[in-house]
């Protein structure tokens, strides 16, 4: 890892993401629009086979169509249009907006998950977008492990492992809906906190009724109750197809979106940025794309496989990030930045070493700005 501050053409860099952003914007219209509404077929497809099969026994038809929805719907679907990707694209439909998306009635037709989309939207969108790897990112990761301090290494294992399997209403819709409440009754309660989990403060009741009450009852009460219009053995069937499918969703999102900012060749900043090309160097140094290519790689990684280009254009479209994944490296060549790249299943194993304390991550050591030299010389 690089202990010693960057030397870098700061303005320059900046100006050639700016370049890129530019063209890419350029580029986005119909085609994207297509593209994404394939996507969005896509999944209702995979949710329709996957309910029309789960009456008939625990089978791995409707175990792995209900987990693809599922997974989909949110790291592609949610996580897009959250961002705004679609909605300045002409003829783009309702749906497509960040404000109509998910929210009120819409929540049931379009994503009904764990978090909440406004929940969502502030944590993700905005606190962890534009306070990557601070103090005031909700999901550095290598502080949410700081709990497991002074347990035996082995138990360490153990307990990322039980993480990961209840790691959607354990995590992210508790985090999520943390963060939003603090905003709005201007508190500061910690995720990890007694104000959070205990079940005699107002918080988790919180959490319960808004993130897992919605969630529990639909998925689980309403959806295979509707099987019993068939017969008991095909409600059961489908109550027990849905519990798999809903351990093999937390699995897959853990291990595909958790990696996207841990290991101990990323870094963790002390301060915030200062200017936009700072927070481009940013976004690059403290992130890592996964391998990428092809639509149907892509969709198994749910575009997270290119999360330095969603981190660089938060409002880019999924089509745009195939499209920016090579010229993002041919930048980062020419300005010498560090780029992570990898298997999925590699940053696993690096998260898991940062999860039990076996590795840290890095703090940025800074860069060492050329331009501000230059602009200095010209002023003087």
């Amino acid at each position: 890892m690089r202990s010693t501050p960057l030397t870098i053409d700061l303005k320059a860099f900046g100006a050639d993401i700016d370049n890129l952003r530019a063209e890419l914007k350029q580029d986005t219209g119909a085609k994207d629009l297509e593209h994404f509404r394939k996507i969005e077929l896509i999944v209702w497809a995979l949710s329709f086979i996957g309910f029309a099969t789960a009456g008939f026994g625990l089978n791995p038809v409707a175990v792995i169509a209900l987990a693809a929805a599922s997974f989909a719907r949110w790291t592609i679907l949610a996580h897009h249009v959250s961002h705004r990707a679609y909605e300045n694209i002409p003829c783009a439909p309702e749906r497509y907006k960040s404000k109509v998306f998910g929210r009120g009635r819409r929540r049931l037709i379009d994503w009904l998950d764990w978090m909440t989309p406004a929940a969502w939207h502030y944590e993700h969108d905005v606190l962890h977008h534009y306070n990557l790897g601070e103090d005031a990112d909700p999901d550095v990761t290598q502080d949410k492990a700081s709990w497991m301090n002074g347990i035996p290494v082995p138990v360490r294992f153990l307990l990322v492992g039980i993480i990961a399997v209840f790691w959607k209403p354990g995590y992210y819709a508790a985090n999520t809906l943390c963060a939003l409440l603090n905003k709005q009754e201007k508190t500061n309660i910690e995720f990890s906190s007694k104000e959070q989990w205990s079940p005699f403060r107002k918080r988790f009741w919180q959490t319960v009724w808004h993130c897992w009450l919605p969630y529990i009852s639909f998925r689980f009460g309403f959806l295979p109750a509707l099987f019993l219009l068939i017969s008991p053995e095909a409600w059961m069937s489908a109550l027990i197809n849905l519990l798999v499918a809903e351990i093999v969703i937390n699995l897959w999102t853990y291990i595909v979106i958790a990696p996207n900012h841990a290991g101990s060749d990323i870094y963790v900043f002390d301060e915030h940025y200062k200017g936009r090309p700072s927070f481009y160097l940013r976004q690059i140094v403290g992130s890592v794309d996964y391998n990428c290519g092809g639509n149907i790689r892509d969709f198994m990684q749910g575009w997270l496989n290119y999360q330095i280009e969603h981190h660089l254009f938060p409002d880019m479209t999924v089509r745009q990030y195939q499209k920016a994944h090579g010229r993002v490296r041919e930048i980062c060549a020419k300005h010498n930045v560090p780029i992570v790249s990898e298997s999925v299943f590699k940053r696993l194993i690096k998260l898991t070493r940062i999860l039990t304390s076996i590795d840290t991550q890095p703090v940025w050591p800074g860069v060492i700005d050329i331009s501000e030299r230059q602009d200095r010389a010209e002023a003087a």
